[in-house]
């Protein structure tokens, strides 16, 4: 184990981003209070994603604002860097472990007073020089397994990931229920956006999928989620739908807190691979993700009941942002929505006969 003083009292997670690498982490987290309930947690977090911590399962003491839009400026750059410094100054930390591993997370875990823990092979290979453990891990497990493991490493223990959904919470389940009032018996959640361009699967394939469902499931009803910047995605889909089939158009008129209580008022979530996904699986909703350029096996939504779609093709998980063959069409783009609709209706079926 980590080289620490007698008694674990205070501990620095560097974590700075983003939604799903953070709720990646919530497992871990539940694994270090597990083995020092006493111990003081302190976050280092982008402001945009703070909010999350509010679902943490464990008890987050400090949250240290990482401000990269401010610290990316010359002219404010100064500033917030002393800001930084003084929160991550603040107190002497018995343990610091940085999950990020980037060549940044890591000056901040230096930056903070306390030995620093960390990936032996880190994603970006000179971050392991500000560590004063390099621990190894199987690079190809998924996320929140790397994460366990690091944590594993340094508690000495060989605990698997905690099972267990996320707390309610209060003002996200009022303004989930402002925004769907009594949650539908059938609620489908829509996740059409992403950050990447590869990451974003046709509009049109949504809207096939979601007309097939809603014709053998009336009262089915779908709810698109998503940030300011999905809204056209959003217009887009509800162009290709009759004018009174049942979506929601919510992108943009949500905090991240209501965001996570409409998707636990959903039967299951339809989404590409991005944050809200992770979000999903956290709460323990059925996902049925459409990926391409990424590797579910390594970032998918975690958990062996989620469905997905991904093709087999030479160039498929090629991590690239943009599509270098076809930027307009890409191959793994051309999924099969008769078939993922088929495997929703099936599931909606299987889980009444459940009940």
């Amino acid at each position: 184990m980590i080289r620490e003083r007698k008694k674990t009292d205070r501990i620095l997670v560097i974590k700075p981003s983003s939604l799903g690498d953070i709720l990646h982490v919530f497992p871990a987290l539940a694994l270090l209070h597990a083995a020092w309930p006493d111990a003081k947690i302190d976050f280092l977090v982008r402001p945009e994603f703070a909010a999350v911590l509010d679902y943490a399962p464990c008890p987050i003491e400090r949250r240290i604002l990482f401000r990269r839009k401010e610290m990316g400026d010359l002219r404010t750059f100064g500033g917030e860097f002393l800001k930084l410094l003084r929160a991550l100054r603040r107190e002497r930390y018995d343990l610091i472990i940085d999950f990020q591993g980037l060549f940044r997370s890591a000056v901040f875990a230096g930056l903070a007073r306390g030995r620093v823990a960390g990936f032996a092979a880190p994603r970006e290979s000179a971050a392991h020089f500000f560590y004063h453990r390099r621990i190894a891990v199987n690079n190809q497990l998924h996320a929140v397994e790397r994460y366990v493991a690091l944590v594993n490493a340094v508690t000495g223990k060989n605990e698997a990931p905690p099972v267990g959904g996320l707390p309610e919470n209060a003002s996200g389940v009022e303004e989930a229920r402002c925004l769907i009032g009594t949650a539908p018996e059938c609620l489908i959640s829509l996740i059409p956006g992403a950050r990447w361009e590869s990451k974003r699967f046709p509009v049109a394939l949504f809207a096939q999928i979601i007309r097939r469902v809603h014709a053998a499931r009336r009262e089915a009803v779908f709810a698109v989620l998503g940030a300011s910047v999905d809204l056209v995605l959003q217009e887009e889909l509800a162009r290709m739908l009759p004018p009174d089939f049942p979506l929601l158009g919510l992108a943009g008129k949500t905090s991240l807190a209501g965001m996570m209580e409409v998707l636990r008022s959903s039967r299951l979530v339809l989404s590409n691979d991005s944050g809200p996904v992770h979000a999903a699986a956290a709460l323990g909703k059925m996902v049925f993700g459409l990926f391409g350029p990424t590797d579910p096996a390594r970032t998918g939504p975690y958990g062996k009941q989620h469905k997905i779609y991904q093709l087999d093709l030479e160039c498929i998980r090629c991590l690239k942002r943009e599509c270098p063959i076809d930027r307009i069409s890409p191959a793994c783009h051309r999924l099969d929505g008769e078939r993922i609709a088929d495997d929703i209706l099936n599931k909606l079926a299987s889980m009444e006969v459940q009940k």
